[in-house]
């Protein structure tokens, strides 16, 4: 049983920034990783902590894809990112906020079939045969939180930088914070403790499509309603290719709403990253 890749898109969702989503594949896992945007001022020297997260994680999981297990890969990358921090950090750490971090999804082959591991809100749609496709990772509802807060604190900002607003770069430090507790990170950072909040399900399958992507790209479905729910997703991407999904995400957030009138957001594009695979012999 092996992955084959059918298509896979990385688009940043800047022109000045770099991207900050990395997507891998390596011996019997594939991966997609989302650094979050930074609070404040760079914390690592490099201009970006969530590029420095997410290449540090996608190096870490690329180093360790030999190990079948994908709790024992991460513990290994957990080690490996406590690491890096401790070396290649500007400054001692202020706040919880600072820290960098990050979401991913986690995709590994064995004997019982397809594991699916992640934290925080990135999705992955499995569809064994002709099944019902399961959704994992971020949801309607979790995205409609965002949504909501979106909708309280960022009216009025320049819309490609709404979270840059006093009143909600402070709400989004506290919350981010608490996340962030030390020792008891519940998402992807340099800290172990979010390996005792990982997400994990497996499917008995040794024949099944998978779509692994980064919140950016599922805000098509999840935010935007450009698809009807997942299957629609899945559809999408077998008939239709990423690249022409990834046009149709871009148009609405550049012509249809650009402003986040329609649909409340942070940002007018996110970067938007995922990977099309197939799954058999």
């Amino acid at each position: 049983m092996a992955f084959h890749v059918s298509d896979q898109i990385s688009l940043g969702g800047f022109r000045d920034k770099p991207n900050e989503d990395r997507v891998g594949l390596s011996m019997g896992h594939a991966w997609v990783i989302d650094g979050a945007t930074g609070l404040g001022e760079p914390f690592m020297g490099t201009g970006s902590d969530a590029v420095w997260l997410a290449q540090r994680a996608h190096e870490a999981f690329t180093r360790h894809a030999a190990m079948a297990d994908p709790r024992a890969l991460l513990e290994r990358a957990a080690d490996d990112l406590v690491a890096a921090f401790e070396a290649e950090r500007s400054r001692s750490l202020q706040e919880p906020w600072e820290l960098p971090c990050g979401a991913f999804m986690l995709a590994s082959l064995g004997e019982a079939g397809l594991t699916i591991t992640w934290s925080g809100d990135c999705r992955a749609l499995v569809q064994a045969g002709d099944g019902p496709v399961l959704a994992f990772g971020a949801t309607p509802v979790s995205e409609e939180a965002e949504a909501v807060l979106v909708a309280r604190l960022g009216r009025g900002g320049d819309p490609a930088r709404r979270y840059a607003q006093p009143e909600a770069l402070a709400e989004l430090r506290a919350g981010r914070g608490l996340v962030l507790a030390p020792g008891n990170a519940f998402i992807l950072a340099p800290d172990r403790g979010f390996l005792k909040h990982l997400n994990q399900a497996t499917i008995a399958t040794k024949q099944a499509s998978l779509l692994m992507m980064t919140d950016g790209f599922a805000a098509a479905e999840l935010r935007y309603g450009l698809y009807a729910g997942a299957e629609a997703m899945i559809q999408a991407a077998r008939s239709s290719g990423l690249a022409r999904m990834g046009e149709q995400l871009r148009r609405f957030e550049h012509e249809t709403d650009p402003d986040g009138v329609l649909k409340p957001r942070w940002k007018r594009c996110d970067d938007a990253t995922a990977i099309w695979l197939q799954i058999g012999g």
